[in-house]
């Protein structure tokens, strides 16, 4: 399977702090790569310099052309959808305001109802309340909306932080199970950065380990299971 995201000595900073210290990953096209590693490791940096949201040095590729310099909007353009940590819902307008934001950028516009309906396949909650304000979401519901404006895209590759933050077991695993299917039935290929170890690899063909900006390890999600270090300090067994 060819790599559709490339990651090649990646530095970031926010002004005189430094982040990432030469990162290298690759993710393939239609697989589920996670991201490991504790608070501060550098992991929601990671998503950020890929979207352009920081100052980076180094090369990224998506799907063979370099990306890194481009302007945000630029790569999302390309079909990048990033879900961020805290959410981003835009609490004053309505759930389906929210989703058609998520198709902002796209040229065709003439799926858009039928994306709709896509959408409210996966999450039926938020068809009973797309009229309802954004901000009267439970926490379980803004996430699941969250990640559905950014499929409003029809994204190539989907980039997920934190995912299961503040959410009770059952909703997360109820979400986790949906990005499943839609890697699966969509083809659609994400990139997860999750606390949650267990659920991530669970969930990941593959993932990498991040600690203090830098990849310490990497393997199978089976392989990065067995690993007595990853499995004493992050699976708690």
């Amino acid at each position: 399977m060819a790599a559709l995201l490339d990651v090649c000595d990646l530095h970031a900073a926010y002004g005189p702090t430094r982040v990432l210290h030469g990162v290298n990953f690759s993710l393939e096209e239609g697989s589920i790569t996670a991201l490991l590693g504790a608070n501060g490791a550098g992991k929601t940096t990671t998503l950020r310099a890929l979207c352009g949201m920081v100052k980076t040095q180094g090369e990224v590729r998506y799907a063979g052309q370099r990306i890194d310099g481009k302007a945000t909007e630029d790569i999302v353009r390309l079909g990048i959808a990033h879900v961020p940590d805290g959410r981003g819902t835009f609490v004053n307008l309505s759930t389906e305001e929210n989703l058609r934001l998520g198709a902002y950028v796209r040229k065709d516009k003439s799926k858009l109802a039928e994306d709709f309906e896509r959408i409210y396949g996966y999450f039926p909650r938020l068809k009973e309340r797309r009229h309802q304000q954004a901000g009267t979401l439970s926490g379980g519901e803004q996430q699941m909306l969250a990640v559905s404006r950014a499929l409003m895209l029809r994204p190539k590759l989907l980039l997920l932080d934190e995912p299961s933050f503040g959410l009770a077991p059952l909703i997360v695993k109820e979400i986790f199970e949906i990005m499943r299917g839609i890697n699966k039935t969509e083809k659609v290929s994400i990139l997860l950065v999750e606390q949650n170890a267990a659920m991530a690899l669970d969930l990941a063909d593959r993932a990498y380990l991040i600690e203090t900006g830098n990849v310490v390890l990497s393997g199978t999600s089976s392989e990065i299971k067995q690993n007595e270090a990853v499995r004493r300090s992050y699976l708690g067994y």
